[in-house]
């Protein structure tokens, strides 16, 4: 029932964006499905409840998003695109993101001057920056310069950066100001910035301690962030299909509530306090390592497993996926919109579906029935089983296929918890004592090496990588529509299972 409610209101967020009904249309999908469901009971009439159930949810999810839709009124930001130049004063809304050559940064706009007349103004604005001097969450900025509107797609079916800063409430972008000033104090929440601010010291932390690019990997597995990660190494990474282990996910998730498990038995505290313990320090270091929308689902499942575990009730996988994405899109819909939020849930859902058939592929085949083989085995079932909901998305949306991909999974993902473990310890002694870091880090730097070596040999291959043409919309929905079919025409036959390895994925 949760699996069909919650695809019932994600399906009507998606409706909503692409049809904008008109919400007295939806309050009585709502109030029917409400009504049909009050009155339809019994066995015989379970299908129907089921169907005004779904019908409620779906209306209440077109609901939320329309009331999520941001009201351009007079004083927003977004009426000045086109208009010259002009003067924005305001604060910085989130964390800036940087690279080598730019630093892309979100402005709460509170003032505009036009021609010497400074009036109030709203909305966000994004600024495209010099990557130095380097801002913060909270920072106060006055900038002069002109204001556009994002670029649109080029052709259907192509990236929209248009309609992907809308999703985030942004419409418009001063690209390079003339003029940026720091003006003086902050506006922001207190302990936001000063969990970002302690973030950056620990990034600057693990700099200190490790040499490039093993620092930056580091960064990447244990911080979350990515932008000191040098365009190349990237490269070798996304060539070869194992970008997904330079992000924070669930399996770091999976590793933090291995390790106050152990913790709470080790400390003796009662099932209400482990619990509390659990939900309190992930979702802090879900704050803490940017919490993008991967990153908050993976976060979600991993707190309503807690729950589950500690109220003695079952956790089935197929639940917490579904019911983290429903939780995270009812916090606030647009996620669902997040590349790195489908990627997320649809490599976490593909293990769940087909994990257990690759691994019985597997296991019927010579050299994988060797005890010997059973890491690479295992190593070999997460890659395929991940990429069968995944794959199409990533050609659709880069048209890159990686075919080094299931190798490069198989030499570096095993050594990843290693990485992470020891790059986390050389934190914490650098953060103690930075020569005691750096001693640390000598651990951490073979692993580092490894994975870096690995990806770089790996993507040297002209033929590691090819482009696939692009195709349309219609034939990414298609694929998706059979690979459903054909999952729910192997579950109906009872041949699909759990995979035993899913929380791994989380």
């Amino acid at each position: 029932m949760l699996i069909r409610l919650a695809i019932a209101w994600m399906l009507g967020i998606v409706g909503a964006d692409g049809l904008r009904p008109a919400t007295g249309w939806l309050w009585a999908a709502a109030g029917l499905g409400l009504l049909a469901a009050l009155v339809l009971r019994g066995r015989r009439l379970a299908r129907g409840r089921v169907a005004a159930l779904c019908l409620l949810c779906a209306a209440l999810g077109g609901l939320r998003y329309l009331g999520s839709l941001p009201t351009l009124g007079p004083q927003s930001v977004a009426a000045l695109v086109e208009q010259g130049t002009i003067t924005l004063q305001g604060s910085i809304a989130g964390e800036p993101r940087r690279s080598e050559e730019q630093q892309r940064v979100v402005l709460r706009v509170e003032t505009v001057t036009i021609n010497d007349a400074t009036t109030a103004a709203e909305g966000l604005a994004l600024l495209v920056l010099p990557p130095y001097p380097a801002y913060a969450y909270g920072d106060r900025l006055l900038v002069r310069g002109e204001l556009h509107q994002p670029r649109a797609a080029e052709r259907p079916g192509a990236f929209d950066y248009r309609a992907y800063l809308a999703h985030r409430g942004i419409f418009t972008i001063m690209q390079e100001p003339r003029e940026v000033h720091l003006l003086a104090g902050t506006n922001g929440l207190a302990p936001l910035a000063a969990l970002l601010a302690f973030r950056a010291h620990c990034q600057a932390i693990l700099l200190r301690t490790l040499p490039e690019p093993q620092a930056a990997l580091a960064i990447g597995v244990v911080l979350g962030i990515q932008s000191s990660i040098p365009d190349e190494v990237y490269q070798s990474f996304s060539v070869t299909g194992t970008s997904h282990i330079l992000v924070v996910s669930g399996w770091n998730f999976t590793i933090v509530a291995s390790m106050l498990g152990a913790l709470a038995a080790r400390l003796r505290l009662g099932r209400g306090a482990t619990l509390a313990l659990a939900l309190v320090v992930m979702w802090v270091y879900a704050i803490f390592t940017g919490a993008s929308a991967a990153v908050l689902r993976a976060a979600a499942m991993a707190s309503l497993a807690a729950v589950a575990r500690a109220s003695e009730r079952s956790s089935e996988p197929w639940h917490l996926l579904l019911g983290a994405c429903w939780l995270i899109s009812l916090a606030d819909p647009h996620t669902l919109w997040d590349l790195g939020f489908q990627l997320s849930a649809l490599a976490t859902a593909s293990l769940f579906a087909y994990g257990q058939p690759v691994a019985d592929w597997f296991s019927r085949r010579r050299p994988f029935t060797w005890p010997v083989m059973a890491p690479i085995s295992e190593a070999l079932v997460a890659t395929f089983a991940a990429q069968v909901l995944t794959l199409p998305l990533i050609l659709y949306q880069f048209g890159n296929l990686s075919l080094v991909s299931p190798l490069a999974n198989v030499v570096i993902v095993p050594v990843v918890p290693f990485a992470m473990g020891l790059g986390a310890l050389a934190l914490i002694g650098g953060l103690l004592w930075l020569p005691l870091g750096q001693w640390l880090a000598l651990g951490a730097w073979l692993p580092l090496t490894w994975i870096a070596e690995s990806a770089r040999l790996l993507a040297t291959p002209r033929w590691a990588a090819v482009q696939i043409p692009p195709f349309p919309l219609w034939l990414l929905l298609a694929g998706y529509t059979l690979l459903a079919l054909h999952w729910w025409w192997r579950h109906r036959r009872g041949c699909a299972t759990i995979a035993p390895h899913a929380d791994g994925a989380w």
